[in-house]
């Protein structure tokens, strides 16, 4: 007992010594997502009656703000709000008939992460940091897709409006003097469930009562890759700007 006790107190002390006056800062955030293919992902293909069809990941894109706060030069924590656009390409082929068909679509949604941040200095203004930690992913509706004529009708259906999630980073920082913090990195998000199931029916004589329609289901897991393109706004410390309060 006695031993973890100095421990700790080393411990403290020289996260203490280490660190850097707090800092509450905010920025903004761009994470274009990568295609399923660069994540190892393969394009589940579901076939029925000579019909094939998949809705394989198409490259997408995450944009919003955050807020970040430093508590000393080894921890942070980081949250905020960002809009998600998940891009996806309905493919649809019946050799038998030659026909072929392919839209694409994307399904709309809003994260609110909540992330641990630990940095490791790797020069006087160049910083390295690892962050985990999860979050909610919001889906405000369900989506649909009609091809012209109605031969292929498509419906997302969203399991739930609200989604829990992991989410990993790793990534890069340039801290100015004063012009703020520049940042590269990647993510990866994992939700809890699958996100979305996309029904889709098709009919390619829907005048001939003989022709029976074909329906196929495929589940969309939600994971995506990312890279990441951050700028936070240049903030004094807050015991510094106590300090200058009082002058």
């Amino acid at each position: 007992m006695k031993n973890l006790s100095l421990f700790l107190l080393f411990l403290s002390v020289t996260l203490s010594s280490k660190g850097q006056e707090a800092i509450t800062t905010f920025g903004i955030t761009y994470k274009p997502m990568l295609s399923g293919g660069f994540i190892n992902e393969s394009d589940n293909v579901t076939s029925e009656s000579g019909v094939e069809y998949l809705v394989p990941k198409q490259f997408g894109y995450n944009l919003g703000m955050v807020i970040r706060k430093g508590f000393n030069r080894t921890f942070s924590l980081e949250t905020g709000i960002t809009y998600t656009q998940r891009n996806f390409s309905l493919q649809l082929t019946e050799e038998d008939r030659n026909f072929d068909f392919k839209q694409d679509f994307g399904v709309v949604g809003y994260e609110i992460p909540v992330l641990g941040l630990v940095y490791i200095q790797l020069d006087q203004r160049i910083f390295m940091d690892a962050s985990f930690g999860g979050g909610l992913d919001i889906f405000p509706s369900d989506v649909a897709l009609f091809s012209e004529g109605n031969q292929v009708i498509m419906e997302g259906r969203r399991n739930s409006w609200i989604v829990a999630f992991l989410s990993a980073n790793i990534g890069w920082e340039y801290r100015t003097p004063k012009s703020g913090i520049f940042y590269i990195g990647g993510t990866f998000h994992r939700p809890f469930i699958p996100i979305y199931s996309f029904l889709m029916e098709y009919d390619y004589d829907a005048q001939d009562p003989l022709v029976e329609p074909v329906r196929l289901n495929q589940i969309v897991n939600g994971n995506y890759l990312t890279l990441d393109f951050r700028y936070f706004f240049h903030e004094d410390p807050e015991k510094k700007i106590k300090r200058k309060k009082k002058r």
